[in-house]
């Protein structure tokens, strides 16, 4: 058999473990496409719009720990899937975009589908190039997994010509390249040495979102060593603490003001990680206070300096510096005062938890409030569930209850709605149990054609559609801003009222099973049906 550009492709994708293709096919992808009819192990997964088959993409590689890979039709194809990528490039996920060029050789006379396709993309991306022969498909692959994957993470963007995917390239597939290997900062032994001499609660640990779940165990370790308080950020992509741990002190809100008042009285601050302080609307205050020292860990030179200065800069692999940090502070600590504290914590923690509860439910007894219905989704949560989020339903006091854990919770932190819904369907197909998707009235309409990928994926996702047939977020902020909008109480393009979004049709069309939920018993009763289902299911809660 002659061999072709696209059986190297297929080879590498192979090699690179992908298991599945995420796109919406057209004719300039009909060489990719013959490919796969003999590729059964390479499953091609449809999305009825190009921003759909990113956002699926996405939430593979976040829940897989690989690469994702896409395939988009032309130029419009991509001009579609530019707003789930440009959320991509802000999550860091590691993907791998392509999409179908014209035949080369009649691109000079601008024929239909034709574009450039490499200018289109390369604002999103780490990198962005094109095929130009097929010998050249093979390396020029490998060329973008490893860049995608290389941290920062990212997308990256492939234009595949159709002739050029169709030459003859019998060459093997190019070898993949051995991982670098980054190791443990020099500086571990000098970050416990700087610390010790401070106390539990005169030191604090803030991570930023671009923390893969592997780091978990070594932030432990470190938070456990010294007993300090832990912080995320509550616009993050990814979790890689646990929230159960007594040292997790929560989330820090985007606002600066409202972050200087939460690190006041500190000493120091060990930042792990990157793009910890983020921040909407804009406050004339910065979030760290003065005199604070600032030792910050990463693994990538550019995270340094790029929101503060750090008085002590490790870069290395964020799990063998943590450790190695751990071990050399446990070391020079007083284990009995910082295992005192750590208990004190874990009281302090499930007592705050307690009083939050009470004051949601206690609130509940009227109406269904944003906060009440979170909570009675959390409850009804399996063990084994995976959260997906983009719902401002959760940013209330429910927040302080979510038992996030590394490796299941995930957030379209990009600010583009649309992306959850995809997001939650592709991490089913790499997730073994239920997948959670929490998603706001308004984020649910950006991409509706998700409902159809999950039942035709089967996919065990239950859709929990917070609908207050507004777009809240909007309102608050022009709240918090004193804009005209509030003032007048008119709140002109914020409103999804007339006519009313009926979800239930909507889901019933693209095949889903669905219910509607306005009581915490009804969202039990509702879930508990919907999650020993082995397909998708939509509940509608409306909340006030």
């Amino acid at each position: 058999m002659t061999r072709r550009a696209y059986h190297v492709l297929i080879d590498v994708l192979r090699d690179e473990g992908v298991t599945h293709v995420f796109g919406n096919p057209g004719s300039t992808e009909m060489p990719l496409m013959d490919a796969l009819v003999d590729a059964p192990d390479v499953a091609y997964v449809l999305g009825l719009q190009e921003a759909t088959a990113v956002a699926m993409a996405d939430g593979w590689a976040l829940a897989s720990g690989k690469v994702g890979f896409v395939n988009l039709h032309a130029m419009g194809g991509l001009g579609n899937a530019m707003g789930a990528l440009v959320a991509s490039k802000a999550s860091e996920t590691p993907l791998v975009v392509t999409a179908g060029q014209q035949d080369t050789r009649h691109l000079s006379s601008e024929p239909w589908l034709a574009g450039d396709l490499v200018a289109l993309a390369s604002p999103a991306m780490k990198w962005a190039g094109e095929a130009r022969r097929g010998a050249d498909v093979g390396k020029l692959v490998r060329r973008a997994f490893a860049i995608a994957r290389t941290p920062p993470c990212g997308p990256v963007f492939l234009s595949l010509p159709m002739d050029v995917l169709g030459e003859e390239a019998n060459e093997p597939a190019p070898p993949r390249s051995a991982p670098a290997r980054l190791g443990p900062s020099p500086d571990a032994a000098a970050l416990a040495e700087a610390l010790a001499p401070y106390g539990p609660d005169d030191v604090v640990v803030v991570l930023g979102d671009d923390l893969a779940p592997s780091a978990a165990d070594a932030l432990v370790a470190f938070a456990e060593a010294g007993g300090y308080a832990v912080w995320g950020t509550q616009l993050t992509s990814r979790v890689a603490f646990p929230a159960a741990h007594p040292c997790w002190a929560g989330v820090l809100k985007p606002d600066f003001a409202e972050m200087r008042a939460r690190l006041a009285g500190l000493k120091a601050l060990v930042l792990v990680g990157g793009r910890a302080f983020i921040a909407y609307p804009y406050r004339d205050v910065e979030p760290i206070p003065d005199g604070v020292r600032i030792f910050h860990v990463a693994e990538t030179p550019e995270a340094f300096g790029r929101e503060h200065a750090a008085d002590l800069a490790l870069l290395g692999e964020v799990p063998a510096t943590l450790a190695a940090a751990a071990a050399a502070l446990r070391a020079k600590v007083d284990a009995t005062a910082v295992a005192a504290r750590i208990g004190a914590r874990a009281k302090l923690k499930a007592d705050h938890a307690a009083a939050t509860r009470a004051a949601i439910l206690a609130g509940a007894h009227s109406e269904l409030t944003s906060d009440a219905a979170v909570l009675a989704v959390f409850d009804a949560l399996p063990d084994d569930a995976l959260i997906t989020n983009d719902s401002a339903a959760t940013f209330g006091a429910v927040q302080e209850l979510m038992a996030t854990r590394p490796g299941r919770y995930f957030f379209s932190r990009g600010g583009v709605l649309g992306c959850n819904m995809p997001a939650a369907v592709g991490a089913a197909l790499q997730h073994s149990g239920p997948v959670a998707s929490l998603v706001g009235d308004g984020g649910a309409m950006y991409s509706p054609q998700a409902l159809w990928s999950a039942a035709h994926q089967r996919a065990h996702v239950v859709f929990f559609v917070f609908n207050n047939r507004r777009y809240g977020v909007l309102q608050n902020v022009a709240r918090q801003l004193g804009c005209a909008n509030a003032l007048a109480g008119r709140f002109v393009g914020m409103e999804v009222t007339d006519p009313p979004i009926d979800f239930l049709a909507l889901a019933a069309a693209m095949g889903v099973p669905a219910a509607r939920a306005d009581s915490r018993e009804a969202i039990a009763a509702a879930a508990k049906r919907a999650f020993a289902r082995s397909g998708p299911s939509l509940i509608e809660i409306p909340v006030k």
